[in-house]
């Protein structure tokens, strides 16, 4: 009775076994009947050599390029508004930014969105001189921010608020005649009271013998006033420059640019 036990346990577990290893074939010849294996494998990703433990090991993404690049033609003129104030009290290397208000067209027809943001810099600057000296703000313009991709541009200046600019170069007024004319205001008003009181004088007897000696004070006294004046402006300064955020500035393109975006 053991023995005939013995054989069918031992018949039983070697039918479980061809059972499963038919199940499984089964099963994978199903598999590669529906799917096409090899091709599945192909296309996935090889894995990374490291995997990245925290945020910063990821790279920043890109605001929004397309990988595209663009030309702006030589001479083109592109408005501006600035962002901050700017002003000859600025040290030189100082940064500047400004957006386009209105969209412009690329050599190739593409439209360069409002709200594009340029930048440049400070190359010079001085607040207002003796002599009559005026402050001086010598700004270069020279990146251009598409799809949060930069891109160097070559530009300069031409106007500022409606005032045209040569060189790139933002001056304050030169006051010196103004100055000089402001110095030589109290001889001109004395030579002038002198005239008034020598015709009173020549009006009246016997004192009109005495008429020419105010006419003399006065003109000794300008003389005097206007030989001085030219050193006295010297020593006085010039206008000062201070342009609010929000001022108008139109940059135009001096050579064939390249943008990318």
């Amino acid at each position: 009775m053991k023995k005939i036990i013995t054989l069918l346990m031992l018949f039983n577990f070697t039918f479980m076994q061809v059972y499963a290893v038919e199940f499984d074939t089964s099963i994978d010849t199903e598999i590669r009947k529906n799917y096409n294996v090899q091709a599945q494998e192909s296309v996935l990703p090889e894995l990374p050599d490291t995997v990245p433990t925290a945020v910063s090991d990821y790279p920043a993404p890109a605001a929004n390029p397309t990988g595209k690049t663009y030309t702006i033609k030589k001479g083109t003129k592109i408005p501006l508004v600035s962002k901050q104030v700017i002003s000859d009290r600025m040290p030189r290397g100082s940064s500047v930014s400004f957006y386009c208000p209105n969209g412009f067209l690329t050599k190739e027809g593409a439209i360069i969105p409002a709200g594009t943001i340029f930048k440049g810099k400070i190359t010079d600057s001085h607040p207002p001189q003796i002599t009559g000296n005026g402050g001086l703000i010598e700004l270069t313009i020279d990146e251009i921010y598409y799809n949060g991709v930069m891109s160097k541009i070559n530009t300069k200046i031409s106007l500022a608020n409606s005032k045209k600019i040569f060189f790139s170069n933002i001056k304050g007024k030169r006051l010196y005649w103004k100055n000089f004319a402001k110095v030589t205001k109290p001889g001109r008003s004395f030579f002038g009271a002198t005239q008034t009181a020598a015709n009173a004088m020549s009006n009246i007897p016997i004192i009109n013998l005495f008429s020419f000696v105010p006419l003399v004070g006065g003109a000794v006294f300008y003389t005097v006033n206007f030989t001085f004046a030219p050193v006295i402006a010297i020593f006085t300064k010039g206008g000062s420059i201070k342009l609010p955020a929000g001022s108008e500035f139109e940059i135009k393109v001096r050579e064939e640019s390249l943008i990318k975006g």
